[in-house]
């Protein structure tokens, strides 16, 4: 994420380090409803450490002879982390394979019958715990930066993963929808594209941010209610809406790029294509590609966040996220960190276990596979 961004209030005067190890950074998938237990598909909850949702994806294809497109997932999930996430696949692949369900660096923990494949957002969110490290600074100025979140709640950036390593996804963009905006038959086109729009909206809910009205509405702004993907316009003169937006029951919304010729009437839209003047190749070329644009909320806020302090008087965070929210977010308005600096401290981690692994006799292909991905830990 762009470390000129802006903060909700000033800028944090702790710092800390995340993801030291996969152990610190854990991520757990809220379905929000209960598998059917007979269907089509096989639900699996797997639990990988410090794989891709995307590389596992992959491997479930391969392990059962489907399409990639045939297994389906709710989310991405953190790659160097801890998370357990659910994966669908085609029930009638899956009873043709007898061998168990396993790969390198994750495992099947729960199967069940369902009947539809996930979908993209079918979740209802993802619940964390985060175990920082080299905490230095004031334990209560943290604690009161925790009950503001809680009542006020935090700016809703997407994190800087979903721009890639020093925001390679970004540049990539630049190069692809300048040339190629109209046809992204590619998955990685798609992924190109949607980094865009993420970093449009961030650019927009900076602006806000700056200009204090990222929980003040405009005339014009398009309201979204709390955890629903429902939104109406604000109306002049409507008195309800600041106490809605004081008590996180309504939230105002930022764009999601795309063609808005349909929307480009509306003050919102309007607004935001001026603030988006500075990228303006980019919002143009994010059109040009014929996306449905779309409206996500300024604001995120969080499930029974509790704070505790290890032994070695370092913070521990435990909290629930809607779908689409970036625990990096919240985490940058309570502390300073650099996901950078952790990257040796993780290979480092990496080159042990594999160590272990070898003493212990595991076949040399997977030793060699688990090493080798020391070399990604740069990916996304």
């Amino acid at each position: 994420m762009p470390v000129d961004l802006p903060f909700m209030a000033d800028q944090p005067t702790a710092s800390a380090r995340i993801k030291v190890s996969p152990e610190h950074f854990k991520v757990d998938e809220v379905l929000g409803f209960e598998p059917d237990g007979t269907g089509q598909h096989y639900l699996f909850q797997i639990l990988k450490i410090n794989r891709n949702t995307a590389d596992v994806a992959r491997e479930l294809s391969q392990m059962f002879g489907v399409r990639l497109v045939d297994v389906g997932y709710s989310g991405r999930k953190d790659k160097q982390a801890v998370a357990r996430q659910w994966f669908s696949v085609p029930a009638q692949s899956v009873d043709a394979v007898s061998s168990s369900v396993e790969g390198l660096g994750w495992k099947v923990e729960k199967r069940c019958r369902h009947g539809r494949k996930l979908r993209r957002g079918s979740h209802r969110g993802n619940a964390f715990d985060i175990r920082l490290s080299g905490f230095k600074g004031c334990a209560s100025d943290l604690e009161q930066r925790v009950l503001d979140l809680q009542r006020r709640g935090f700016p809703n950036y997407f994190g800087s993963q979903r721009f890639g390593h020093q925001g390679r996804n970004i540049d990539e963009a630049r190069r692809i929808l300048g040339t190629d905006a109209v046809r992204l038959r590619r998955p990685s086109h798609q992924m190109l594209l949607s980094a865009a729009r993420s970093w449009l909206f961030n650019i927009v809910l900076g602006q806000r941010l700056l200009e204090n009205t990222w929980t003040r509405p405009l005339p014009g702004d398009i309201m979204m209610l709390a955890g629903s993907r429902s939104h109406f316009t604000a109306e002049k003169g409507d008195s309800m809406l600041p106490e809605r937006l004081a008590s996180l029951d309504i939230h105002v919304s930022g764009p999601l790029w795309g063609d808005v010729k349909a929307v480009q009437d509306q003050p919102a839209w309007q607004r935001e294509c001026c603030w988006l003047e500075g990228e303006a190749e980019m919002r143009d070329s994010v059109a040009r590609t014929g996306a449905n644009p779309a409206r996500r909320a300024l604001r995120a806020t969080f499930d029974d966040l509790t704070l505790k302090w290890t032994h070695d008087s370092n913070p521990r965070l435990v909290f629930t996220l809607g779908r689409g929210c970036y625990a990096t977010s919240l985490l940058r308005e309570l502390v300073l960190f650099d996901l950078a600096m952790n990257l040796k401290l993780l290979a480092d981690w990496l080159g042990s276990v594999s160590r272990s692994l070898v003493s212990h006799r595991l076949p040399v292909q997977k030793a060699a596979r688990l090493r080798s991905m020391q070399l990604d830990q740069k990916e996304p």
